[in-house]
């Protein structure tokens, strides 16, 4: 068992969409886009600061990405990864590859909110334990390379997470 100081700690972070406010009072990341491919592009990557003896017991995200697509008969994919902060590799948090999102993909200049929720635990990742600092990835990407997808992470995307300090 290991040594535990105090109970359980709680905090919410913001880390997504730091950039500039839009016209409607908005705040969204830079805007990215794939080129063609189908392959996944990293719209905002965040690193979510803990103490380095602490001990995540549960994440708790609501994540947010504006979603825009070049071709109304394609669709974006989504993606959020999470990983420690001295992992090279990822584990997939929750991934969206349905046909569905291309309702919510807008064509023109605009972006359309996709909104997503879950929770955590350290004990089902690889590169994700829990322990200390760890890092959340946000990626879009197409289901057609005749397409591009473009993507940006919101403001409004939050992390709460539940943690305690060990010896």
């Amino acid at each position: 068992m290991a040594n535990l100081y105090g109970g359980i700690l709680t905090e919410i972070f913001h880390p997504f969409g730091r950039g500039a406010l839009t016209s409607t009072g908005a705040q969204y990341s830079t805007m990215v886009s794939t080129s063609g491919s189908t392959s996944y592009i990293t719209v905002e990557e965040v690193t979510i600061p803990m103490a380095t003896n602490a001990m995540l017991k549960e994440a708790e995200f609501g994540l947010t990405v504006g979603l825009g697509i070049s071709v109304t008969t394609d669709s974006p994919k989504v993606k959020y990864l999470i990983k420690d902060d001295a992992q090279t590799s990822y584990d997939t948090l929750i991934e969206f590859t349905s046909t569905t999102l291309a309702a919510l993909a807008s064509t023109g200049t605009t972006v359309y909110d996709f909104t997503c929720a879950g929770v955590k635990t350290p004990s089902s990742g690889t590169y994700f334990t829990g322990k200390g600092i760890f890092q959340i990835a946000c990626q879009v990407a197409t289901n057609a390379s005749t397409s591009n997808a473009r993507g940006q992470a919101k403001n409004s995307s939050y992390v709460y997470y539940k943690y305690y300090l060990v010896a």
